[in-house]
């Protein structure tokens, strides 16, 4: 009911993780499991620079969001940004990809410049939820001058222990955000 992660019980509402975490943001959902052969479609698209993916996989986030937007209500689609170092690096940011696509597939405004990433992070790929944390708290802020809706959708390619989301949540609340979703193509199962 909170992250979307495949529960265990039938009769449980809350995954482990999230029953044991509380997290910053309302609710999120993820299109696919992080698994197989989406694994190795997200892994191109980010490491291969296989961007012709986007408009599938642009489709099928707004599948899930007509599923979610009567509830959600959003006014705005803000990406999870990467930081200007690594994007420079892999030339583009997979995020602001995909929130793009999906901005234009709902005509949800498009807020690509409403958080940054105040810091260079270590890859959190293989870091277990407590380095994880450690590794995000405070990489993200609103930028400057920006006007915070009250109501916002992150996008971004993988939600694993909802770290990230987290922090990116955080930030927003703190700039008066009052309603937090996420949209991601990816979700990973249980805890890491």
């Amino acid at each position: 009911m909170r992250c979307g992660k495949p529960l265990l019980r039938h009769e449980a509402e809350l995954c482990a993780d999230c029953e044991t975490h509380p997290h910053m943001f309302d609710e999120g959902r993820a299109v696919f499991m992080y698994e197989k052969g989406i694994r190795l479609s997200v892994n191109r698209l980010k490491f291969m620079n296989r961007r012709e993916y986007i408009p599938f996989f642009g489709e099928c986030l707004r599948e899930v969001f007509l599923r979610m937007q009567k509830t959600w209500m959003a006014e705005c689609i803000a990406p999870v940004p990467m930081h200007p170092a690594k994007r420079a690096v892999r030339g583009f940011d997979q995020a602001v990809l995909l929130a793009r696509a999906l901005s234009s597939a709902c005509s949800i405004p498009l807020s690509e410049s409403l958080l940054e990433r105040t810091r260079f992070t270590e890859s959190s790929k293989k870091l277990g939820r407590t380095e994880r944390r450690k590794n995000l708290r405070g990489a993200f802020r609103v930028r400057p001058g920006a006007v915070v809706p009250r109501s916002v959708i992150l996008i971004d390619d993988i939600y694993t222990t909802g770290t990230t989301m987290d922090e990116a949540a955080s930030a927003l609340r703190r700039a008066g955000a009052d309603r937090i979703y996420y949209l991601t193509l990816c979700i990973g199962r249980g805890d890491l």
